[in-house]
């Protein structure tokens, strides 16, 4: 009887002890960190240590900019915008010196119906901007970049939209100058959402559904301008025997002001594996006041615990020398 009883409250110790092993297993432990700076002022370029004090698990760095600021970690960020258009161009075939044609013209028009016809396309206005853009002037060119152009000002108010053309004109082949047809390959056509350092694309090629219109000095044409998922291609056949004309129309392309560029990310600077952080640095590029933030965390399959240190900075232009303030310090 006694043998049982000591077996009995040797059992249940060894259930406390094993249930307090696991309950401490299971438990996450507090998260200490503090971070502190010799500053608060920095110069444009000049590197900022924030120097730490603690071991967590992870840390994540918000550096106060757009696009990378904690306030915004779990808003969508709407900013103001304003709209570019770009392509590549490369030429092929024909004859060096003798480019056939030489020129694509680039237009907008606010007033085209949408109908795709040789007909609509001629009773549309088309206000030519081809002199904004880099385009080739003869055959052999590849990928030419046509360069971000402005378009916002083009609009005539917020609800009109653009339709963008390039214009085709093949002249006749003439053996004495030997202009065989160059085709004109346009790809990467882009209208961007600008906003700052930012770019978002708005409309790619497909999105912006450009379609070819055909005139009717193409019928007996053998070779025909298409566009598919990359590139819009221009070209006849190589020697035709008449002029040979067609345009690629955009679809409509909406003005917009704003953009999303959704919430802001942290930029994970250490993880669990990883030795011990003691400090770590960031250049800013422009001046203006910042509120740099980390995120510390200790963190398991049971659970996890975080904390949030935050510093303001101001980077000021480098114009010789600056008085930094005392010695600022930022902890927990």
């Amino acid at each position: 009887m006694k043998k049982t009883i000591r077996y009995s409250a040797l059992l249940a110790a060894c259930t406390l002890l094993l249930a307090g092993c696991r309950k401490s297993f299971e438990e996450v432990g507090n998260v200490k960190f503090g971070v502190s700076i010799h500053s608060e002022t920095f110069k444009v370029g000049e590197p900022v240590r924030f120097d730490f004090d603690g071991n967590p698990d992870f840390i994540s760095f918000y550096s106060g900019e757009r696009g990378n600021a904690y306030a915004y970690k779990d808003k969508d960020r709407i900013v103001e915008t304003e709209m570019t258009f770009s392509f590549l161009t490369t030429t092929t075939a024909g004859a060096a010196g003798h480019p056939n044609p030489a020129r694509v013209p680039v237009c907008y028009s606010t007033d085209f119906s949408g109908e795709y016809t040789e007909e609509a396309v001629r009773a549309a206005t088309w206000v030519e901007i081809t002199d904004l853009f880099s385009m080739p002037t003869d055959t052999g060119v590849t990928d030419l970049m046509s360069g971000d152009v402005n378009i916002t000002e083009f609009y005539p108010d917020d609800e009109t939209p653009l339709y963008f053309s390039y214009h085709y004109l093949v002249e006749a082949y003439d053996s004495q100058i030997n202009n065989g047809r160059t085709q004109w390959n346009i790809k990467q056509t882009k209208f961007n959402g600008i906003a700052g350092e930012s770019s978002t694309v708005l409309y790619d090629l497909q999105g912006a559904n450009w379609k070819i219109v055909l005139g009717a000095s193409y019928e007996g044409a053998t070779s025909m301008p298409d566009i598919n998922s990359s590139r819009i291609l221009l070209r006849s056949e190589f020697q035709p025997t008449r002029d040979r004309e067609c345009w690629a129309v955009s679809g409509p392309i909406a003005k917009m002001n704003y953009i999303n560029d959704g919430p802001d990310k942290g930029v994970g600077i250490k993880a669990m594996a990883e030795a011990t952080h003691r400090s770590y640095e960031y250049t800013y590029t422009e001046p203006g006041e910042y509120t740099v933030t980390f995120v510390a965390a200790n963190a398991s399959v049971y659970g996890r615990k975080e904390v949030v240190r935050e510093v303001k900075i101001e980077i000021v232009e480098d114009e010789g020398g600056i008085t930094p303030p005392q010695p600022g310090e930022w902890n927990q």
